[in-house]
């Protein structure tokens, strides 16, 4: 994990003005395409997938005193990250026959990639 994707992920929060309901993630890829577009505003999802070696991060969301702003990664300025945009290998996903253990949201990118 480089150092940058480092830092950002000890200041990866929850949004203090959001709901659990308006904390979504969201993972979308088309037919030709060779990688997936997953949006995140759950905390644990981001800090997982910036940890995440394919992980391409494309933008992030910000706390900004009149809300939040998108910008780019290298843009955050020491900034609370409350949401975050990354492209994945469409090839990193998979629907799995059983179920995980365990429901947590963070789990859909697996804890392998915060020991590496």
């Amino acid at each position: 994990m480089s150092t940058a994707s480092a830092e950002l992920r000890g200041l990866v929060r929850e949004d203090p003005s959001l709901t659990p309901q308006e904390k979504e993630t969201t993972i979308r890829f088309a037919k030709d395409e060779e990688h997936a577009t997953v949006y995140t505003a759950e905390a644990g999802l981001a800090r997982r997938l910036l940890a995440h070696p394919d992980a391409d991060v494309r933008d992030v969301n910000v706390l900004e005193d009149d809300g939040t702003r998108t910008v780019a990664p290298g843009e955050v300025l020491g900034r609370d990250i409350v949401g975050l945009r990354a492209n994945v290998p469409v090839g990193a996903l998979k629907v799995r026959v059983s179920a995980r253990s365990t429901t947590g949201h963070a789990e859909v990118v697996s804890e392998e990639v915060l020991t590496e």
